[in-house]
């Protein structure tokens, strides 16, 4: 097969070879949607991605007789282990052609980098952030995923299964089709009508829309509702000031707000949603890049967006179960019945969060999308 040789990426020049890795990997693959290139160049730019100013990383190229074959990123995320009390080291930005040879190499320079630093276990793939890009796609590989997550090859599952790492965790993509829940009209099913009227007896909620004039003071409301509610889940940590920063600005386009929801009691913001046009269904048309004559393009596609993908939500401790959720959920269906779309997306929603899944049980919703991270004692 060639001589392999695995060694650390250390310029530009073989970041952005990096950058471009992934169509190699994907071409031919119709339901991959190619991330914007100066934004995943940015990412992997160690001057000017802040999360580098919090985490060691590493990142490898794997090449056969020259030849680009696989990358992979390993890194050390101090704020996420001083905050858990953990040691625990990722992997992220793991692409690879179906070369098994590759892989290990690969998977074997991360491993050890972080075993020689202290590390007790090697956990991913994770691309930086923990909301962004998780996992490996297990099941759902027949069609594009939603906007901030992943798509990965059948084998990938193969190969780090085969270098030894085990579940971790599983993730889920849901689809609630707004036709199943509500009536062409936007009313509710008597059904639904019996459980939004016991949900507005328990507390009496007031869900406002979002005001992009204040936009400062709703990305601080956001933050202290995700700290107080997904903030407090297994291996969530509170938002830092730049990570905050980054998120809002990158969705700062994206955001309509008829569908970022804050719900109210007595004055008082108790829960949130957050919830954007599905963007990656203009990406996938877009190629990488958004200049030029594409813009027009992407303006095109992006009046064909036909789902809503929920990305943040909940509701402080003291409100839950009241059915306050399920009040959001209607909410956000009837303003994306509004605006012409069929489902909503609700991704990515972890295994072992028992609240949400007991929420969406009272609901027809399908999990079409599966992403398991993995893990490998050290």
């Amino acid at each position: 097969m060639g001589n392999l040789e695995v060694a650390e990426i250390r310029n530009s020049r073989d970041r952005g070879e990096m950058v471009m890795f992934p169509w190699t990997v994907y071409r031919g693959d119709r339901n991959w949607v190619p991330p914007i290139i100066k934004d995943r160049a940015k990412v992997l730019d160690p001057e000017r991605n802040p999360f580098f100013q919090q985490a060691d990383v590493t990142l490898w190229a794997a090449r056969r007789d020259g030849r680009l074959v696989g990358t992979i990123a390993a890194f050390i995320n101090h704020r996420f282990n001083d905050y858990l009390q953990q040691k625990v080291g990722f992997f992220g930005f793991f692409e690879v052609l179906r070369d098994y040879e590759a892989a290990e190499a690969l998977l074997t320079a991360g491993r050890d980098w972080l075993r020689e630093r202290g590390m007790a276990e090697l956990r991913g793939p994770i691309n930086f952030h923990r909301d962004r890009e998780r996992g490996i796609l297990v099941e759902g590989a027949d069609c594009p995923p939603p906007m901030l997550c992943g798509h990965t090859p059948p084998y990938y599952k193969d190969f780090v299964e085969r270098f030894g790492m085990v579940k971790y965790a599983d993730d889920f993509a849901r689809r609630l089709l707004i036709a199943d829940v509500l009536d062409p009209d936007g009313s509710l099913p008597p059904r639904v009508v019996r459980l939004k009227k016991v949900a507005q007896r328990r507390a009496h909620l007031k869900i406002r829309h979002a005001r992009l004039e204040d936009w400062d003071s709703e990305v601080q409301r956001v933050r202290e509702l995700y700290d107080a509610t997904i903030g407090q889940l297994p291996d969530h940590i509170p938002w830092g000031d730049e990570d905050l920063a980054d998120f809002a600005e990158k969705l700062r386009p994206f955001v309509d707000p008829d569908l970022v929801l804050f719900g109210e009691v007595e004055g008082k913001t108790v829960g949130c949603v957050l919830a954007f046009p599905d963007f990656n269904q203009v990406l996938i048309h877009m190629n990488g890049r958004l200049g030029g004559w594409r813009k027009l393009l992407a303006w095109w596609y992006m009046r064909r967006i036909d789902v809503v993908s929920f990305k943040v939500g909940g509701v402080v401790e003291k409100y839950q179960g009241l059915g306050l959720e399920a009040l959001f959920l209607l909410e956000l269906a009837q303003a994306a019945l509004s605006r012409g779309y069929r489902w909503v997306d609700m991704s990515l929603q972890a295994e072992d969060n028992e609240k949400l899944t007991t929420l969406v049980s009272h609901f027809p919703v399908e999990d079409y999308k599966r992403y398991r991270v993995y893990k490998l004692s050290l």
